[in-house]
């Protein structure tokens, strides 16, 4: 059976917000491990980004999450790949506290190409492509949140060359995790 708070409105530990947030912007700095497992692995990864406030609010929490904010960032892979990023980010607030992220966008790389990769580097294949990426947060007060990311650079059909798709090109993906503020 349903549990229901003294309005009624709370089924299942899920309420509409008593009121929309103000909008706001935020900032992320975090880092992480670049490329798990494959080329580049290992190499300490530094990533930022800013966060615009939603383009809209609204006082439903499973309806505003289809609501966007958009980003723009980078990932700084030291002695690796580099790229920087814009997108949108959909977030799903699970409760006050914890929050659930998903982001897409296109991203530019300063990755190796071509027919001739050091043994050490990825080969991407192109200087461009997609950047998808899955977040599980934690509001740590009502500025501060911490939010432990995965992320990847997706080169996938990026050239018709065959020499720049020598080697099976792969984008790099880097876990980590990125302190936010709200301002």
């Amino acid at each position: 059976m349903a549990q229901t708070d003294r309005g009624g409105t709370r089924a299942l530990g899920y309420a509409p917000a008593t009121e929309a947030p103000a909008p706001a912007w935020e900032a992320r700095f975090g880092l992480g491990a670049a490329n798990p497992g494959g080329r580049e692995s290992g190499l300490l990864n530094v990533g930022g980004e800013l966060l615009t406030p939603r383009i809209a609010t609204l006082n439903d929490r499973f309806a505003n999450a289809f609501v966007p904010r958009f980003h723009l960032g980078s990932s700084l892979n030291v002695n690796g790949t580099q790229y920087a990023y814009a997108g949108a980010t959909w977030t799903f607030d699970v409760s006050q506290s914890v929050f659930l992220e998903a982001s897409l966008g296109a991203a530019l790389n300063n990755g190796k190409t071509g027919a001739v990769i050091p043994e050490n580097r990825l080969n991407v294949g192109c200087n461009t492509g997609a950047r998808g990426a899955a977040a599980l947060g934690f509001r740590l007060n009502d500025r501060w949140s911490l939010i432990a990311t995965l992320e990847h650079f997706s080169t996938t059909g990026c050239s018709d060359n065959p020499l720049a798709n020598a080697g099976n090109p792969r984008g790099p993906s880097n876990f980590g995790a990125r302190l936010g503020y709200t301002f």
